[in-house]
């Protein structure tokens, strides 16, 4: 036997708003994942640029530191300044100075420090720039420059490498870059050490990094390129995914307005012959009821149920197609609420009997008066007691309690069935749902609970469960006894048909 499946739309007014939040939260977190990405890739890059770079000026200051000797230091910080000036020694250390920074173009200074008593103070001993070499010893000391002049001190506060000794283990670079008059420098450092592993002075070179600094910031050109073209096939992507989808519901609703009219005709179309067949067997039953055999009167029965069963049904489908085309004509009359609850006991009690289920009821003493539409709200109370009863196992309880609160009267129908499990608990009442536990056990059609809601919210009430699967349900059905809202022909459908209204129309 094939299932016709109905064209389930969005039929909440926030859906399609939901949507669009939710596919702009994903844009939003793949923005920032390429945003992130992408700085994780230049981040990536420039240390691996700047790892080169302390590779080359920590070769430099390795190389370079062992061409000074201990003896040679030695005897030019015992000399002192202005006597070193004018020995041998002090201009071939000068000149080995000056052979550095010629081997390395991009060096701007090349010098010896020694510690002096002062704290972060350092003292120097020789400057490549110092002085002018010539091919004679004999120069005057106004020949000598001032920056570096063997004696001059100089403040190492701030330089990382001095403040934690890090100078001291061997050949290091002072990782910040920093700026003065000559350029955008970076410092590397050596310790010269005597015979016993005692530090005696520093060998310090500072290299022009101007290059280098245009070189990362030029890397930010590619990564900015490729962070704008992925954030524009995103934004692209996105729009096309949400016109693409708008496109599709569109499409879907339009479906399932024209197969909620289809239907909407094809039942009105069965209603009429249907409903004359049943006053047909009615008739026959009535005044053929005493001449016919017990056969004959059992098969009559049974054509009268089906023809019962089959009228139902199709005025099911009819309130289906009303809900769902916005088209439900509220009735409220004066209801005698006593009677009306009692009756549906009486209609309930013989089904739980038969499965040996106990039904408990509990009404007021008295009602007061209720304006109500008499057909709806029986459908609903009594289909909810129907289902407690149809999934509650033999030896089970279904309890039917009413009360009156605050001008309302509050239904509930307790039992201790199969319960609703938590993942279909939101859907439960979707047209044509069915929980999944009770699918292929227990036989039903799906519209029920649909035209129990768009009943009870079409009169100003609610409709509500609690339910754990295994342990049983509860719905709730709360009514206004007085008619608050203006329902009129077009306009009373409450909140439920308006929010379908508007749902559609998104």
């Amino acid at each position: 036997m094939q299932t016709i499946k109905s064209i389930e739309v969005i039929d909440h007014p926030g859906s399609t708003s939901r949507l669009r939040g939710v596919t702009m939260l994903i844009l939003f977190f793949s923005a920032a994942a390429v945003v992130t990405i992408t700085i994780s890739m230049y981040s990536f890059t420039a240390n691996l640029l700047k790892q080169r770079l302390n590779q080359r000026v920590l070769a430099i200051i390795s190389t370079a530191s062992l061409l000074f000797s201990p003896e040679e230091i030695k005897e030019l910080r015992e000399l002192g300044p202005e006597a070193s000036l004018k020995t041998p020694t002090y201009r071939s250390v000068v000149e080995k100075l000056q052979q550095l920074k010629r081997a390395n173009d991009r060096m701007t200074f090349a010098y010896i420090w020694a510690p002096s008593e002062k704290p972060n103070i350092m003292t120097f001993i020789a400057d490549a720039d110092v002085i002018a070499l010539r091919p004679s010893l004999n120069y005057d000391i106004d020949e000598v420059t001032e920056d570096g002049f063997p004696g001059s001190e100089y403040d190492i506060t701030g330089i990382r490498v001095f403040e934690d000794g890090s100078v001291n283990k061997g050949p290091t670079v002072n990782q910040e870059i920093y700026k003065d008059r000559w350029g955008l420098l970076y410092s590397g450092f050596a310790p010269i050490k005597d015979e016993y592993n005692n530090t005696i002075a520093y060998l310090g070179v500072d290299i022009d990094v101007t290059d280098y600094n245009h070189l990362v910031k030029a890397t930010y050109l590619p990564f900015g390129i490729i962070t704008i073209i992925l954030m524009l096939i995103l934004i692209g992507l996105t729009i096309a995914f949400l016109r693409l989808w708008g496109g599709r519901i569109e499409l879907l609703r339009e479906l399932d307005r024209q197969k909620d009219e289809l239907l909407g005709i094809v039942s009105h179309q069965l209603a009429s012959p249907i409903t004359a067949l049943r006053w047909d067997l009615e008739s026959l039953f009535d005044d053929y009821l005493t001449k016919i055999g017990n056969d004959g009167r059992k098969t009559l029965e049974e054509m009268k149920q089906s023809t019962v069963n089959l009228a139902d049904l199709v005025s099911m489908i009819l309130d289906v197609s009303r809900i769902q085309l916005g088209k439900v004509k509220i009735d409220k009359k004066p209801l005698e609420l006593t009677a009306f609850f009692e009756e549906m006991i009486h209609v309930i009690e013989p089904g739980a009997k038969e499965k040996k289920i106990i039904f408990t009821s509990k009404l007021p003493a008295a009602f007061p008066t209720a304006n109500l539409d008499r057909r709806y709200t029986r459908m609903t109370i009594e289909n909810l007691l129907t289902n407690a009863v149809k999934y509650t196992p033999e030896g089970g309880k279904v309890n039917f309690v009413v009360s009156i609160r605050d001008g309302h009267v509050l239904c509930e129908v307790r039992d201790t069935g199969c319960g609703i499990p938590k993942k279909d608990q939101e859907k439960i009442f979707g047209k044509l749902f069915r929980a999944s536990n009770i699918q292929n056990s227990v036989d039903g059609n799906g519209f029920g609970l649909y035209v129990a809601k768009g009943a009870v919210e079409s009169q100003g009430g609610k409709i509500w469960f609690e339910s754990e699967e295994g342990k049983g349900t509860t719905f709730f059905v709360d009514l206004p006894l007085k008619d608050d809202i203006n329902h009129s022909a077009d306009e009373g459908h409450g909140g439920w048909v308006t929010q379908l209204k508007a749902a559609i129309h998104l």
